[in-house]
């Protein structure tokens, strides 16, 4: 297992970007280059379980993820199923004086038989990270402007 970690801060609350980021309606609208489609099919009690249609390398995929949000500093993403099954993503929010720093970890997992793929899949997979990220940098500090503590 291959394991991508990102770094970005947003100049908007805590509370506001964990809602922001966890939440289903915006991913096909503000991430539509990636992600095609979000249909929940649980959620109760911070878990969710949804399924996802993603485009990677020009072909859509779909996969299974189990969410699970840790008020007021924590969300996992577990893909169950599907496309990258076993790969694990952990995102850590931090307070700071400029706003909120997202710690962003992708633990990537590859079938046995891929292990040659994995250093090409974990680099391709801190790219999609790093643009979705900035997708929210943007999107939420327009959003937001001037709420930053």
């Amino acid at each position: 297992m291959k394991s991508v970690e990102l770094t970005v801060t947003i100049k908007t609350p805590r509370d506001i970007v964990l809602r922001e980021i966890s939440e289903y309606t915006h991913p096909p609208i503000l991430h539509k280059r990636v992600i095609k489609s979000v249909q929940v099919l649980e959620d109760a009690n911070n878990v969710s379980v949804a399924l996802w249609r993603l485009k990677v390398l020009g072909f859509t995929r779909k996969a299974k993820q189990r969410q699970t949000i840790t008020p007021p500093d924590r969300m996992t993403n577990e893909t169950i199923e599907g496309f990258a099954k076993g790969t694990l993503e952990s995102t850590f929010l931090y307070e700071t004086d400029d706003g909120t720093k997202i710690v962003d970890r992708v633990d990537v997992k590859v079938p046995s038989w891929g292990k040659l793929l994995e250093v090409p899949v974990a680099w391709y997979t801190k790219r999609i990270t790093l643009g979705i990220l900035m997708d929210h940098k943007r999107d939420l500090e327009s959003k937001y402007k001037g709420m930053s503590k």
